[in-house]
Order: structure tokens, then sequence, then C-alpha cells
């Protein structure tokens, strides 16, 4: 009997012995300041940022391959926490917002779709039984797919909230149609129509679709806007949303959010201050 013992409390003794020595010999130091980061992140794990989760986030700010306001959830307050355990300078950074580049709420349906209620699997049925085939369905996959609760089905048609809209690109991936894009919040004037239909064509089935008529492209003195394909198309980067062409546009397709977004608190923009940050401890 006492000889079992003593050969398991050998083997016991070396066994750990060898995962001592394993432990040294295979320890990885981890920084603190990862599991600081990953504390203030909001945790939702959402991959925005182009990483697999918070953690992975967290570790490539530190290793110096991620901005620290890559957190698009986050917004600008945990991009001021990251500065601060990171002991850098909070760069200015922007909110960005899904908007929907469709109006098309009255255009009525050519046939009559009994498959899965689905903007997806509807889409696979010649285009979806919308006349217009390049505008919104209406089943809701966008909503369906964002995560923050900012996307909701009003009368069959998609509205965003954009107090709660974090720029995630969800709802982008999720339109089979490709109707929604991700633009800065400054940007408040957008052309929301899709269709490369002739204007003939496009006046029979919505009264808000782009019919090609190049106003808005005379009348922009920035030229940030161009027909293309019998389509209104922005340069966002040339546009200074003064709102000319949306004052110019006779099927009102473009849109002015100037007033709707100031109503909601969310104009003029707020922007993270490029402001030293100290280092805690």
């Amino acid at each position: 009997m006492l000889e079992p013992i003593l050969i398991l409390g050998v083997l016991g003794i070396l066994f750990g012995f060898g995962l001592f020595i394993a432990s040294k010999l295979f320890f990885v130091k981890v920084d603190g300041r990862v599991k600081a980061i990953e504390h203030v992140l909001p945790g939702a794990n959402c991959g925005v940022c182009g990483l697999a989760g918070c953690s992975a986030f967290a570790k490539a700010i530190v290793h110096g391959s991620a901005e620290i306001t890559g957190c698009v959830p986050g917004g600008e307050d945990i991009s001021h926490l990251i500065a601060d355990i990171m002991g850098l300078e909070a760069k200015e950074v922007e909110r960005d917002v899904a908007v929907l580049m469709c109006q098309g709420k009255e255009v009525e349906d050519r046939f009559e779709y009994s498959g899965v209620k689905t903007c997806a699997a509807a889409n696979l049925i010649m285009g979806g039984p919308k006349m217009c085939i390049a505008g919104c369905i209406g089943f809701g996959d966008c909503a369906a797919a964002c995560p923050f609760d900012a996307l909701h089905m009003v009368n069959g048609f998609p509205v965003v909230d954009e107090k709660k809209c974090v720029a995630c690109g969800k709802c982008v991936k999720a339109c089979p149609k490709g109707l929604f894009k991700v633009l800065a919040l400054s940007s408040l004037v957008h052309p929301r129509c899709m269709s490369h239909e002739q204007g003939k064509i496009v006046r029979k089935f919505c009264k808000v679709g782009c019919i090609g008529c190049k106003k808005c492209e005379i009348v922009c003195k920035f030229d940030a806007v161009h027909i293309k394909d019998c389509l209104a198309v922005f340069d966002y980067e040339k546009c200074t949303s003064c709102g000319l062409c949306e004052k110019e546009c006779p099927t009102n397709t473009i849109v002015n959010l100037r007033m709707q977004r100031k109503e909601a608190g969310l104009w003029p923009i707020k922007k993270v201050k490029g402001e030293r940050l100290k280092v805690k401890g």
C-alpha cells in the first residue's frame, strides 16, 4: 500500500516541477495597458475596427498597429480614455453615420411576392417586387442586421436613428441593393436615389427619383456633383453642403439634412480636441 503512494507522490513532484519549468520557459508577459484598454472598451466585439473583437483591438493599439480612434461604437469618449492610458494625444475625429440613398416609399409592386420575407431572398426574384429594381424592397434586412438599435422600419421603410448609429456598416452589407453609405456627419446634402433608368421611366414609378436633368450639376459651384449614367453622383471631398443643388432639384431627390441634424443636436459637429493627456500611474 505504501509503495503506490510513494510512486504517485514522486510522480506528482516531478510533474509539478515540469509545469514550473514550462511556465518559466513559455511565460508571455502581458502589457498591463492591454487589460486597461479592454476595460474601457464597450465590449460589443462588433468588428468595426477591422479586428476580431475588443481584445484584439486593445492588443493592436498597444503594439502600434491600430489607431486610438478605431473604436467606432465607443466614440470620442473612448478615444480620450484610450489616449489617457497610452499617454498619447487625442486626435480630431468626426462621427460617421449610415445614410439611406433612397426615398421611394410610395413605389408600387410590379408583381406579388410570396416568398421568404427578406430583402436578400426577394432580390433573387427578378430584383425584387418593386417597380424600381434599384430601390428599397422594404423587408428590413438592414434593421435586423443593426446591432445598435439604430435602424427601424417605419411603414415598410428603413429610418436611421443618427443618435444611435455608430457607422458600423452592418446595414451596408445587409442591403442587397447597396442603398446605404457610411458618410461623415458633416456631409449634409445627399442625392437619395440609386436608379440609373432614364428620367421618363423613373417618373412612371417614383415621384422622388433622379431624372438626370443636370440642374444640380449646373448650379454646383464646387464641381461636386455630376450626372453619370442618368444619376446624380456626389464627390463628397468637394461638396461643401451649401444646399444649392437641393434647392434646384425639381424632384426633391436631393435632400439637405442640416435642420434635421440641428434639431437632433447633431449639428454643428463637435470634434475631439487635440490635447496632451497624462499617463495614469
